[in-house]
């Protein structure tokens, strides 16, 4: 059944309705939330863990913050504020701002900025209206606003702040945060506030968040083989170590059953020869025991220090051998 040209127009306006909706806060936030509440003193809670089933509360994962801001104005001045919003994990976002309709906004030429309620030409560098917002946003999430206070003595000026952090996945959803900020420029008659002519940064959020993140599964699975590369080549060392000692050990053992029960020993060695010998031998073994030793109490692995003690016990077994070599009874052989 073909649509008529009444249906045609009806179909094309709702598509048009709801790609408005659709694209609202890519930008700006709209002047209620949610719940109804207004926007830059309530937040905007279409972001965040809840959405977009149901309103979220604000998180100190973002870091909303701006500089620039005195303790008083003056009238004829023009004070420089920089948004800023930091976030963990999004690099992108938006910012609502109102100064109460006290002073006008203005911004530079080509900047993603507008009038947030309409009252002022969208595409005018300079604002009005109670509040201003981004009109697309920013990645990085950074704005500079230039805030012109009136020309006379208006008392105290409360300025409210929203910024929301996005994951730039087009749609409002569990993975934008958002967060507000409120505070106050005195009044230029405020005698105490203009002994600190200082401008100040004023933020909120926990920076701590900023340096935590999910570990990555690749880098994860990097320090597991490092892990077990190290693992397997300190096992193998020592059990090649171990294997080679216990052979020498065995052999040793075998040597000095057989000499005792043949009654033969080492061949005799002249005192003149055995001494110096056996001083070397046991300065080795002292040398290699002590170099063993350090390592132990450094904690180095066994295959480290193992050869070393190992060592210094064969340089003292050589001093044993040296030993018995000076006490062996010459043979005619050794006479001749």
């Amino acid at each position: 059944m073909r649509l008529t040209s009444t249906h045609s127009v009806i179909a094309f306006l709702l598509i048009l309705i709801l790609s408005a909706q659709a694209l609202a806060s890519s930008s700006g936030p709209p002047e209620s939330n949610m719940s109804g509440e207004s926007t830059i003193l309530s937040g905007c809670n279409c972001h965040g863990s809840l959405a977009p089933s149901s309103p979220s509360p604000p998180s100190t994962d973002v870091v909303l913050s701006i500089s620039g801001v005195p303790h008083s104005y003056l009238v004829n001045e023009t004070y420089d504020f920089t948004i800023s919003i930091q976030h963990a994990s999004n690099t992108a976002g938006g910012f609502m701002l109102s100064s109460g309709n006290v002073g006008t906004f203005s911004w530079s030429e080509g900047l993603e900025v507008r009038p947030a309620d309409g009252s002022s030409d969208p595409k005018s560098s300079i604002s009005t209206s109670d509040n201003i917002s981004h009109s697309a946003v920013a990645s990085p999430a950074e704005w500079v606003i230039t805030w012109t206070p009136p020309e006379t003595d208006s008392g105290d000026v409360s300025f409210y702040l929203a910024g929301n952090s996005v994951d730039d996945q087009d749609n409002a959803n569990d993975g934008d945060s958002w967060n507000l900020l409120s505070f106050v420029i005195n009044s230029p008659s405020d005698a105490s506030a203009q002994e600190n002519l200082d401008k100040r940064v004023i933020s909120v959020g926990d920076y701590q968040s900023l340096f935590v993140s999910e570990p990555d599964p690749e880098s994860i699975e990097h320090e597991k083989q490092l892990e077990l590369a190290d693992s397997v080549f300190t096992t193998g060392n020592t059990l090649y170590w171990a294997s080679l000692c216990v052979l020498i050990v065995a052999a040793v053992l075998q040597r000095e059953i057989l000499e005792r029960k043949n009654g033969d020993g080492p061949d005799w060695l002249a005192k003149e020869l055995a001494y110096p010998q056996a001083l070397r031998r046991g300065l080795i073994s002292a040398l290699f025991f002590i170099i063993g030793l350090n390592w132990i109490a450094d904690g180095a692995a066994a295959y480290m220090y193992a050869p070393s003690i190992f060592i210094g016990f064969w340089a003292a077994y050589g001093v044993y051998r040296t030993m018995l070599a000076a006490k062996a009874e010459k043979k005619v052989m050794d006479i001749i």
